[in-house]
């Protein structure tokens, strides 16, 4: 089997969204992003349902079938189908009365998940299953898809932080062989009042950098972050959209983009956007990790440039102080 795309999450078998008066129900939730393969929890609790189901006469089943907003809603539409056809297949080998028993298979895809487009919560990766025992019951009403409260799930990686300054004094170019240089930026944590110094790597055509380039990099960002260079670097302060870890920011990569790139003395502005996975709660508490704009500023100044003359780059942050 395929290893998942998703970390699966402790508990994936919940109480419907929309209670019924059906002797079995649950959701299944926590399907693995874009795929209807049925995860062990779901299947010991089907083949324990249908294991005291069809010791009786008769029974009737209704499906609800839905996916996350991520992806396109027709591709949902029809993921939440296979979902639901997976519960199926799987009851049908248990009890071969389960096709002409079920009297409600309904696909709601995405219609019902909440959250933006990019939002992938595993309570709405499910299938939500009633089975009746004896005659046919009324019929269901619509689901509402409101979610079952439960406490948030802590998020790895220690205290979180929406408080942040970050200084882009600007570039430095080396001239050493075919010439390579970087990009300087100080992150500031406010709510901690800790600074740290990082260095974005700009190599020129064909270069590397080497280690006394390196050395050059540190050496710079440490009189700056110590205040022994002429003057203090402009820190603007940033607010991700959701609170962030040292680890997140420093895991970003950076995107460098300059008009002007230091040709022109006093006018050289580069935008800059801070990229990464940021781990932050869904909807209804479940921990999710997805790729966001960590920051996104404007640096204006004489002395910004982009290393070894790039005009636009991207790369990850090396800390050096």
């Amino acid at each position: 089997m395929a290893p998942r795309r998703t970390k699966p999450i402790a508990t994936q078998v919940i109480p419907p969204f929309s209670p019924s008066n059906a002797r079995f129900q649950a959701r299944l939730i926590d399907f693995d992003t874009d795929s209807p393969v049925l995860t062990s929890q779901h299947e010991a609790f089907l083949r324990n349902t249908m294991g005291a189901a069809r010791l009786n006469s008769s029974f009737h089943l209704r499906l609800f079938g839905f996916a996350s907003k991520l992806g396109s809603a027709t591709h949902n539409d029809a993921l939440a189908h296979d979902r639901m056809n997976a519960v199926v297949n799987f009851l049908q080998k248990i009890d071969q009365r389960t096709l002409s028993n079920i009297e409600a298979f309904q696909n709601f895809g995405e219609s019902l998940s909440r959250g933006g487009e990019r939002d992938d919560s595993p309570e709405f990766r499910a299938v939500e299953l009633h089975l009746f025992i004896g005659p046919i019951p009324p019929p269901p009403p619509p689901p509402n898809n409101k979610p079952v409260v439960i406490e948030p799930v802590p998020l790895p990686g220690g205290p979180r932080f929406k408080e942040w300054s970050i200084a882009a004094p600007g570039g430095v170019t080396i001239a050493e062989g075919i010439g390579f240089g970087f990009n300087m930026f100080m992150i500031e944590n406010r709510k901690l009042a800790e600074k740290r110094g990082y260095f974005q790597a700009a190599a020129g055509v064909g270069a590397s950098l080497s280690l006394s380039g390196l050395k050059g990099a540190a050496q710079v960002i440490q009189q700056i972050l110590t205040g022994t260079q002429g003057s203090a670097p402009d820190f603007q302060d940033v607010t991700p959209s959701f609170p962030v870890t040292f680890a997140e920011v420093e895991g970003c990569l950076v995107r460098v983009a300059s008009a002007g790139a230091g040709l022109v003395k006093g006018a050289s502005i580069a935008a800059i956007t801070f990229s990464g996975q940021v781990t932050h709660h869904g909807p209804s508490g479940f921990p999710l990790r997805t790729a966001e704009d960590v920051f996104k500023f404007v640096s204006a100044g004489e002395g910004f440039q982009l290393g070894a003359g790039a005009s636009d780059l991207v790369g990850p942050l090396t800390r050096v102080a």
